[in-house]
């Protein structure tokens, strides 16, 4: 389980690293990835006093079946990075799908 504060947005450093994880090519999975990890009534999510909690093996499985195997590795390589799972959910973002163009903050 990890566990993330439920007010948090994604900062410079964590666009950075979501556009080395999620390339130009695979970015339709960080799509699946941020509907997974935005969905409420999910079982592998929960929220108790302000912190949002959630169970990265039942994610990748849930990843891996949406999406790809390779979906569930890209989960684990953000943890990894220390990108807040939680922030990544409620961060409205600008999500290129080709180009060079890095993934940004939606205003």
């Amino acid at each position: 389980m990890n566990t993330y504060p439920a007010n948090e947005l994604l900062k410079e450093h964590d666009l950075i690293a979501l556009s080395r994880v999620f390339p130009p090519a695979s970015r339709g999975q960080l799509i699946i990835v941020k509907n997974l990890l935005t969905d409420h009534r999910a079982n592998f999510r929960s929220y108790e006093n302000g912190m949002v909690s959630f169970d990265i093996d039942a994610l990748v499985r849930e990843a891996s079946l949406k999406g790809s195997y390779k979906t569930g590795e890209r989960i684990i390589e953000l943890v990894s990075a220390g990108l807040n799972l939680q922030a990544l959910a409620k961060t409205p973002l600008r999500i290129p799908m080709v180009g060079k163009e890095p993934i940004s903050i939606r205003l």
